[in-house]
């Protein structure tokens, strides 16, 4: 099973910690230790990836609470995925970790990037 086929199946908020597999539990150990976030998301149907919420609502607060936050957003529209970072945004303040003030959005990204991730001259 993929880590994401997990994630779909049941939140850790109604699981036994112990009951989870060992791809669960490592990212909750990664997530854990971490001392702050960056989330990084395009904008999809004007709001964050289902991915990243989904991330986000499977291991909740107890892990996320207390540590600060960026948002950092892409969209090939000329306003860079701003409605994805307004929408993202009351979601990790209730998780806990408060995004920063400023927001990094990149506009028309398949101008900025390449196909291998590299930065376009």
């Amino acid at each position: 099973d993929s880590i994401l086929a997990n994630l779909i199946r049941k939140t850790t908020i109604f699981l036994c910690f112990q009951s989870s597999t060992t791809n669960l539990k490592e990212v909750h150990t990664i997530l854990s230790q971490a001392d702050a976030y960056i989330t990084i998301t395009p904008e999809m149907n004007h709001g964050p990836s289902p991915g990243l919420l989904n991330t986000l609502n499977h291991f909740g607060s107890s892990v996320f609470g207390f540590k600060p936050s960026a948002i950092v957003t892409y969209s090939p529209s000329q306003w860079g995925g701003v409605r994805a970072a307004n929408a993202l945004r009351p979601i990790l303040s209730e998780l806990g970790c408060l995004p920063v003030s400023a927001m990094i959005h990149l506009p028309k990204v398949h101008e900025i990037l390449k196909d291998d991730g590299s930065i376009a001259e």
